[in-house]
C-alpha cells in the first residue's frame, strides 16, 4: 500500500541546498556597503519589489538599484540596517526585522528633515529562487 504521504516530501537531488537566510544576510550587507553590483548579482531581473506603506513599487532590479543608488548619494548617505532583532526562514521565504536608520541630508518626508537622524523599524520579506537569487522583496515600516 501506497504511503498517504508519497510524493509529498521531497527527495534529495544533486543540487544543493541554498540557505535563503545567509543569503538575505549577504544581499544587506552588500546594501550597508554601497555595492550595487554585488547586489545585482543577487537579484532577479524582473524583481517584484515594493515598499507599502510608502506606496513604492518597482518590478525591475535595474530600477530599483537605481533608486538605491541615489538615495545613497543624494538623500540618506549614511543609511543602514542594523544587525536583526529576527529573522524567520520558511521554505524559499525570509522575514528580517530590523531598524532602519541614517541621516536625512534633504528634507525627507517620512524619513526626517535635513541634517535629522531617524530610526526607523523595517520588516523585510524577501522570497528566493532555487539557485538563491532574490525574486520578490517587500518591505512594511
Amino acid at each position: 500500500m501506497r504511503s498517504p504521504i508519497a510524493g509529498l516530501i521531497p527527495r534529495a537531488t544533486d543540487r544543493p541546498v541554498v540557505d535563503v537566510g545567509l543569503a538575505a544576510d549577504r544581499l544587506i550587507q552588500a546594501y550597508n556597503a554601497k555595492d550595487f553590483d554585488g547586489m545585482a548579482a543577487m537579484i532577479a531581473a524582473d524583481l517584484d519589489f515594493a515598499h507599502f506603506n510608502r506606496a513604492f513599487v518597482l518590478t525591475s532590479r535595474d530600477a530599483l538599484l537605481d533608486v538605491l543608488r541615489d538615495f545613497a548619494s543624494q538623500y540618506v548617505p549614511d543609511r543602514h540596517f542594523e544587525a536583526p532583532e529576527r529573522v524567520t526562514v520558511a521554505g524559499n521565504i525570509v522575514v528580517r526585522e530590523a531598524w532602519y536608520a541614517g541621516t536625512a541630508a534633504i528634507d525627507l518626508p517620512g524619513f526626517g528633515a535635513k541634517g535629522e537622524a531617524f530610526r526607523l523599524k523595517f520588516c523585510s520579506v524577501m522570497r528566493f529562487d532555487a539557485d538563491g537569487i532574490l525574486v520578490e522583496w517587500k518591505d512594511h515600516g
